[in-house]
C-alpha cells in the first residue's frame, strides 16, 4: 500500500481544500472569471486591437484575457512608444500582474504591472 502512495501522487490521501480563500495578494494565474467579478492574480495581457482582434476600436489599447474572454483595461494607460518594440503590447502577448474588477467589458484596475523579462 505505501508504494502505491507513493506511485500515484494526488490520490486524495492529503484531503486537500481547494475552496480556501487567499487572505494576501495571490500570485495565482487567472484562468477563469470569479461570480464576484473580483480578479487579483496574473493574468494575459495585450492589445485589445492587434492582438485580440478588437478591430472596432481605432487605436490601441489595453486588455487582459481571462477563459477565452476579453476585457477592455481602464483605470490604465500604456506606454503607446513602447507598444510596437518586439516585446511591447502590439507584437506580443504579456503576463501582468492584476487587481481589480470585471464590469461587463471592461476591467477596472486597481492595480496593473505587466510583468518584465527575469534579470
Amino acid at each position: 500500500m505505501f508504494i502505491i502512495n507513493i506511485a500515484y501522487s494526488g490520490c486524495g490521501g492529503c484531503q486537500i481544500n481547494n475552496k480556501v480563500k487567499p487572505t494576501f495578494e495571490s500570485s495565482a494565474f487567472v484562468n477563469q472569471k470569479p461570480k464576484s467579478g473580483k480578479i487579483d492574480g496574473f493574468v494575459v495581457a495585450s492589445c485589445n486591437k492587434c492582438n485580440f482582434g478588437n478591430f472596432k476600436n481605432k487605436k490601441c489599447s489595453m486588455a487582459i484575457s481571462i477563459d477565452k474572454n476579453v476585457y477592455e483595461v481602464k483605470g490604465h494607460t500604456h506606454d503607446h512608444r513602447k507598444a510596437h518594440n518586439d516585446d511591447g503590447i502590439c507584437n506580443a502577448l504579456r503576463i501582468a500582474h492584476v487587481s481589480g474588477n470585471i464590469k461587463g467589458n471592461n476591467f477596472i484596475a486597481e492595480k496593473f504591472t505587466l510583468m518584465d523579462r527575469p534579470k
